[in-house]
């Protein structure tokens, strides 16, 4: 939830979503459009480590596993899956 607080904070229109059984967050507007139509390259891995580094820091249990960007012409999914223990 605070993620997707954030997220919206900032902008990208995120909402909540369960394809499978797996958790994801849809990102429906990227502030970066025009740079990251042309340079996913470069403005997802950023949005991707923001998404991760807001996980970690709040020490929740879930990850961001992966970014899969453009799945629809407005639309990223970011994958979450429930964060192992460490053994």
């Amino acid at each position: 939830d605070h993620l997707v607080e954030v997220l919206d904070d900032l902008g990208f229109d995120p909402e909540r979503r369960t394809t499978g059984g797996e958790q994801q967050v849809g990102l429906r507007h990227c502030p970066f459009l025009e740079v990251a139509e042309n340079r996913t390259n470069v403005i997802c891995p950023v949005h991707l480590g923001l998404m991760q580094g807001a996980m970690e820091t709040w020490g929740a249990p879930v990850v961001v596993e992966r970014l899969d960007e453009f799945v629809e012409p407005d639309l990223c999914l970011a994958h979450l899956r429930l964060q192992t223990a460490a053994k």
